[in-house]
């Protein structure tokens, strides 16, 4: 069930980085991720503030930037979560946050697993409606939860 789950998320990850190319330069005021090590990391933030913070990565992948800013797109792959990276003006920034397995919840408790109906309750009801989920926005901020079968699938942070 976890090797599904993981092609699914990793199959989302696909589909967001294609919408997320490019990312504004300032630190967000919305949703916040915590890493396990107790690092908050904010769409927008620099990434030299935020990635020396999170300890050591398992890997880093890089590919030329699509957001028209020389430099490069790179993707860090923690236990649980991944953060994406893009060139914007005055450094990186963190441009996305992707939950890859149920070993990490968000602040206000979603898991990749859980009952949507659970996920719902948790933010306060429905939020946006999406073809395959829903999405939460809240200042700079999108949280996009995606379902399969009644159950949240793929959760990730990404600019508003």
């Amino acid at each position: 069930m976890k090797h599904i789950i993981r092609s699914l998320a990793l199959l989302l990850a696909l589909l967001t980085v294609t919408l997320a190319c490019g990312c504004g330069g300032e630190a967000s005021s919305g949703y916040v991720f915590q890493a396990q090590n107790g690092t908050e990391i904010r769409i927008g933030a620099l990434a030299d503030t935020v990635i020396p913070k999170l300890g050591n990565y398992i890997s880093m992948s890089e590919s030329a930037s699509c957001g028209g800013l020389p430099g490069n797109d790179r993707v860090y792959v923690y236990a649980g979560y991944r953060v994406k990276t893009t060139p914007a003006e005055g450094g990186d920034v963190v441009c996305q946050i992707e939950l890859t397995d149920d070993s990490v919840k968000t602040p206000e408790g979603l898991y990749i697993g859980m009952p949507i109906a659970d996920a719902h309750k948790a933010m306060g009801g429905k939020g946006n409606e999406l073809a395959m989920g829903s999405s939460y926005t809240k200042g700079g901020t999108k949280l996009q939860i995606s379902v399969r079968d009644g159950a949240v699938f793929a959760i990730a942070y990404l600019e508003a």
